[in-house]
This record gives C-alpha cells, sequence and structure tokens, in this order.
C-alpha cells in the first residue's frame, strides 16, 4: 500500500499523466479525421492492455509457484538460475499476451475479411467485369457487400446470399439487401429488384421465388444498380471517386433523395454540389428522427453507410481486387 501511494504521490508520476495529456491534446489537435483516428488508437493501446492484463492473470495461474519478485531479486545478486526464470517468464508473459491481442484484433473491421467474403467478392469481380470492366474503384463493391449484409463480421448473415431482414412492411434479400416494400394496405410501394431488372437484361431470369437462391444474380445486380447510377451521374459530376461516393448514398436512400441534397448544398454559401465529404454529406434532407429499432435515424444510417463503405471496410479488399 505504501508503494502506491508512494507512486501516485511522486513528481514522476505526475509529469508523465501531463506529458500523456499533452501528446493526447496534439494528437486531437492534428488528427486529419477530426478525431477518429486518434480515437481508433487508442482503442488499440486499450486492448493492447487488456492483452497484458489477461496474460499476467494466466501467468499466475499457471506460474503460481513462481515468486518473480524473488527471483529478481536474486538475479540482481548475480544468481544466473534466477535470471533465467525472469527471462523465461516475461516471454511466456509475452506470447500469452501476443495471443490475447490477436484475439482482441481479429475481427478488427478495418482487417478482418469474412469467410463468406473469400468465396464471394471474386465472383463479384468476375460480374463487374462482365458489366462494368472500368470499374474506378471495384474495392467498394466488396465493401458494399458487407456492410449490407454484416450485422457483424462473424454473423451467419454476413456475406451470405440468404441473408434476409424482413418485417411486415418491408423486406431485404441477400448480399445487397435488395428491398421490396409495402404500404400499410399491403400493396407494393417500392420493388427495386423490379427496377434492378429494367437495368440489366440478363437480370432476367431473378425473381424473389429465387432470390435467395442465386447468389450471381445477386452480385450481378449490385453492379447494374451502381454502374446505372454512375453513368447518370457521370454526365454532371466529373471526379468519378466523387461519383461513387454519391452513388453509394444513392444505393442506400434513393437516387433522387441524393440528387435532392446536392441541389439543397448548390444552395448553400461554401457548399459543392461536386464534392461529398463536407459538403453534400453535410446537407442531409432525410428523417433525424432515430427509427425504432436501429437505434439511429435515415440520415444517420445513410451517412454511415458512405464512410463505411469507402473509409472503413474499403481497403482490406483491394487484395482480391487487383490484378494477379
Amino acid at each position: 500500500m505504501e508503494k502506491i501511494k508512494a507512486f501516485f504521490m511522486s513528481k514522476r508520476t505526475y509529469g508523465i499523466w501531463l506529458f500523456s495529456a499533452l501528446v493526447l491534446a496534439w494528437l486531437f489537435w492534428t488528427d486529419p479525421d477530426k478525431g477518429d483516428s486518434t480515437r481508433d488508437m487508442l482503442q488499440n493501446l486499450v486492448s493492447v492492455g487488456l492483452a497484458f492484463t489477461a496474460a499476467h492473470i494466466v501467468r499466475k495461474f499457471y506460474l503460481d509457484y513462481i515468486k518473480l519478485q524473488d527471483h529478481v531479486d536474486e538475479a540482481k545478486k548475480g544468481n544466473i538460475g534466477s535470471g533465467l526464470v525472469v527471462l523465461g517468464t516475461i516471454i511466456f508473459t509475452c506470447v500469452a499476451a501476443l495471443i490475447f491481442s490477436t484475439r482482441a484484433h481479429a475481427t478488427d473491421v478495418r482487417t478482418y475479411v469474412p469467410v463468406g467474403a473469400k468465396q464471394y467478392c471474386p465472383e463479384l469481380m468476375f460480374e463487374k467485369n462482365k458489366l462494368w470492366p472500368d470499374h474506378p474503384d471495384p474495392a467498394a463493391l466488396c465493401s458494399l457487400v458487407e456492410q449490407e449484409s454484416c450485422i457483424s463480421l462473424t454473423h451467419p448473415t454476413c456475406w451470405n446470399p440468404k441473408s434476409r431482414l424482413k418485417t411486415s412492411r418491408e423486406e431485404g434479400a441477400g448480399f445487397g439487401q435488395i428491398t421490396r416494400a409495402y404500404t400499410a394496405d399491403g400493396k407494393t410501394r417500392f420493388d427495386a429488384l423490379q427496377a434492378a431488372k429494367q437495368l440489366e437484361p440478363s437480370l432476367n431470369e431473378w425473381t424473389w421465388s429465387n432470390v435467395y437462391d442465386r447468389p450471381d444474380l445477386q452480385l450481378r445486380a449490385i453492379v447494374a444498380m451502381n454502374r446505372d447510377c454512375a453513368r447518370r451521374l457521370s454526365r454532371i459530376v466529373s471526379d468519378p471517386a466523387e461519383v461513387l461516393r454519391m452513388c453509394d448514398a444513392a444505393y442506400n436512400g434513393g437516387y433522387e433523395g441524393m440528387q435532392q441534397e446536392r441541389r439543397a448544398c448548390g444552395q448553400r454559401a461554401g457548399c459543392n454540389p461536386q464534392k461529398w465529404a463536407a459538403n453534400v454529406a453535410n446537407v442531409c434532407l432525410k428523417s433525424k428522427v432515430k427509427w425504432k429499432g436501429y437505434g439511429a435515424s435515415a440520415c444517420d444510417i445513410n451517412r454511415c453507410h458512405v464512410d463505411f463503405v469507402f473509409n472503413v471496410r474499403h481497403d482490406k479488399y483491394l487484395p482480391f481486387v487487383r490484378p494477379t
């Protein structure tokens, strides 16, 4: 207890805390992602700390007979045997920490590739090469599927053509959560599957009766829908990267809604309707009310969709789309 009290009372401790606070403030101040990168770094540090804590507990459980401080004291006196015990204990702790740390990062959304993606992302690229061979950023198609189908990276529906979200008023199917919705009296309000068939003749045999059994057509529809949006938008937005981001917002929230937000952006001082981030993205005309069961509003979901597809999930799919 006295050692703990002395530690917290020492000037060195206060100096460490002050230095850490200054470094943290500097990291936030210089963060190009407005705090997101710093947050991720701190989460990694915390996970490493937890890994070493778990490793320490494991060491105490399995090597409880080793009184480490006694061996440290003996090693200082030149006892080689005790020195080897200390070294072995340190190695054991570090290996255990590495194992726990690896497990903690195993499903990091920025690096972990779901099992289904390893099968179907190449198939998605096959469909892309047929329908849209000059796609400027194919990895975005793979990250879109993950965003649409993965409740979590290890969930059974993740990258699964059987993925289904169904309520009394709506059904979302497959990789791209192709959706049909109904009015209160049961009539069809919109049917994205039928709309996709109008864009690509090779989707003609796709129906709601076989929608879950045709992963090839699901993937083809994703390519066709994004291709159609890009063709329309490229006539008025010059940067292909901006086109893709706006089309991702349109895939999630509708093309006309995205265009209305571009128009609203153009009417605001300093807002460039040619750019998504910090411009059109800041002009959301969708509902700000949180949906029951989602914990987020239509506006939040739409903006999060674009952010995750291009800034979070994207890079880990680059190896799947590079020419071999």
